[in-house]
């Protein structure tokens, strides 16, 4: 057997003289009693606590990992509790238990120092989220290992991070951060309590949870309450012409041909479009949502003034628009609906529920005979 050459190998048998016998290592890694763990358990701290060399710290990783596999689920879970602590356990001993079993997993991917970001990108990566939500309480992560959590959208890897104290969230976390706390208290408290959280951030929140939270925020913001309703109103209309009428959201044509031109260099994106509204230059954006879509601005402009918001779900499905970006457009796009008042909480998540059920290939087939029916009509 692996563990038994290893054993009998004279480069690791000096190693293990005087801890322990190899043969004896296998019995304690077959045996289930609760002494046997803490036995084995500690037999290989002793070993890992031995100065060796670059060669034999390999031998000894390829004597451990093969006791790994040979081990009860219960001793591998004692040992990667016991190697979680240490700074000087092979890599590839570490990764091993990182990509076990989430129960055996995570001690090592709460705690583990060996584990280098590139370690934790790939394990995120491959992993699912109970995987992301170990490594989101971990003391240090690096910047880029933050936007890679928070770019699952996980709710409870969002939390995490939020409560974690011992990190520093990057600007782009504390974007994402803010839009998935909206309407859910769980993420928001934490989030409002962090250094990184500025009062435009919490003013953007404040229109989207409970009273208990508002109270906070405007205790421990240097915002008073109308300047948060108006960081609001920035936030969820993010301009202030009124529109009166379909003349008014018709693009005139150098708009068209900017838009055109935007396109043939392959610049036209959503996040431009965004650009455009956060602008306040709404007949821009229609000019340029038109071209992306191919669709007439007319058509364009009543799909926007619907309050379910299943017209402008169907093209971003079809499209391809991100989620995220969907809500942005059906926020930054709310004045042509309402007439300037706040976004419908209802409106919005019905429309949001529509984007959810609709698959791409149905929002596609929708989209396809809309145009063909515009077509024989004109």
């Amino acid at each position: 057997m692996e563990l038994e050459y290893h054993g009998r190998n004279p480069g690791t048998a000096p190693l293990l003289a005087g801890v322990y016998d190899a043969d004896k290592l296998y019995e304690l890694a077959r045996n289930p009693a609760p002494a046997a763990r803490a036995d084995l358990a500690r037999v290989v701290a002793a070993i890992l606590e031995k100065g060796v060399s670059p060669r034999e710290s390999e031998l000894v990783a390829d004597v451990l990992i093969g006791l790994m596999r040979q081990a009860e689920k219960d001793l591998r879970q004692a040992l990667s509790e016991q190697l979680s602590v240490m700074d000087n356990v092979p890599l590839r001993l570490v990764l091993q238990l990182a990509n076990d079993d989430i129960e055996i997993a995570r001690p090592v991917l709460m705690q583990s120092t060996v584990l280098g970001d590139m370690d934790l990108i790939y394990i995120i990566k491959s992993k699912p989220a109970s995987y992301w939500q170990a490594i989101a309480t971990r003391q240090a992560l690096g910047d880029q290992v933050i936007n890679i959590l928070v770019e699952t959208r996980d709710f409870d890897t969002a939390v995490a991070l939020a409560e974690n104290e011992g990190i520093t969230l990057t600007e782009r976390a504390i974007t994402v951060l803010s839009d998935l706390a909206q309407g859910h208290d769980a993420l928001a408290a934490p989030l409002l309590r962090r250094d990184e959280t500025t009062p435009d951030v919490a003013a953007q929140l404040y229109n989207f949870v409970g009273q208990q939270i508002k109270q906070f925020i405007l205790q421990n913001y240097d915002v008073d309450t109308g300047a948060i309703l108006r960081a609001v109103d920035r936030t969820v209309q993010e301009f202030s012409v009124e529109v009166k009428s379909d003349e008014t959201m018709c693009p005139e044509g150098y708009m068209v041909r900017a838009a055109e031109e935007l396109m043939e260099k392959e610049l036209l994106t959503v996040k431009l479009m965004l650009e455009t509204l956060r602008c306040g230059h709404l007949r821009s954006f229609i000019a340029q949502f038109s071209v992306f879509t191919g669709l007439p601005s007319k058509t364009v402009g009543e799909l926007l003034r619907q309050s379910h918001g299943q017209g402008l779900a169907v093209i971003c499905k079809a499209f391809g628009v991100a989620k995220h970006d969907f809500v942005s457009l059906f926020m930054l796009t709310n004045r042509v609906r309402s007439m300037g008042a706040t976004v419908d909480l209802k409106d919005m998540t019905r429309a949001i529920g529509y984007y959810n059920r609709i698959s791409e290939h149905m929002a596609e087939e929708i989209l396809n005979t809309s145009i063909r029916v515009q077509n024989h009509v004109h």
